[in-house]
């Protein structure tokens, strides 16, 4: 409880436990405080033989629609994702965080020369799609199935256990697992 924050709905002013436990009200605009939603984590899967993500991202692409298949009502702007790509080269290809709520909009047209079957683009008119900004992508050394299976805390990942799927929640301890040994992964060969 002591990271906790919280926000003034008035201002947008942000305070620390600490400073909540002194005074439950903003100490600019007088409000009364509430507790900050913490940002949750997530893995979002594609299949390279359905979508062409690898191609997408090419093209330098910052923003990305993806479906919000599972978790909709759970998944909100803020959170973080890890991009996974399903197959033979099964891993976290990128590392980002969700910009737009989940809400059903269709395809961002751009992106619909990367489905294999365009009929699947219809599945964005009937189900919630976010919008992602990459923070970092890492397709020339990511971080491989076989390496998370061996991890002790990523093993536990729910789409190692459970790979069908778009939507996988993680914990804050396998998020920064995550981020841990992408920063090793480039420190050792860079």
């Amino acid at each position: 409880m002591l990271d906790a924050e919280f926000e003034c709905r008035k201002c947008g002013k942000v305070v620390s436990y600490k400073q909540y436990e002194l005074d439950r009200f903003c100490p600019h605009c007088g409000t009364f405080l509430r507790p900050r939603r913490q940002p949750k984590y997530w893995v979002f899967q594609f299949n390279p033989a359905i979508y062409g993500w690898f191609d997408w991202i090419k093209e330098n692409k910052k923003t990305e629609q993806w479906l919000t298949s599972q978790h909709a009502r759970y998944i909100r702007e803020g959170d973080k994702v890890a991009i996974w790509a399903s197959g033979n080269k099964a891993g976290v290809y990128a590392i980002g965080e969700i910009v737009a709520n989940p809400r059903k909009r269709p395809l961002n047209p751009e992106q619909e020369k990367y489905w294999t079957n365009k009929a699947d683009v219809y599945k964005f008119l009937e189900k919630n799609s976010v919008i992602i900004k990459y923070l970092k992508v890492i397709i020339d050394r990511p971080l491989l199935e076989d390496n998370c299976s061996r991890d002790p805390i990523l093993s536990a990942m729910e789409i190692l256990k459970q790979s069908q799927g778009t939507n996988f929640p993680l914990t804050k301890e396998q998020w920064n697992r995550i981020l841990e040994l992408i920063d090793e992964k480039h420190q050792i060969n860079e």
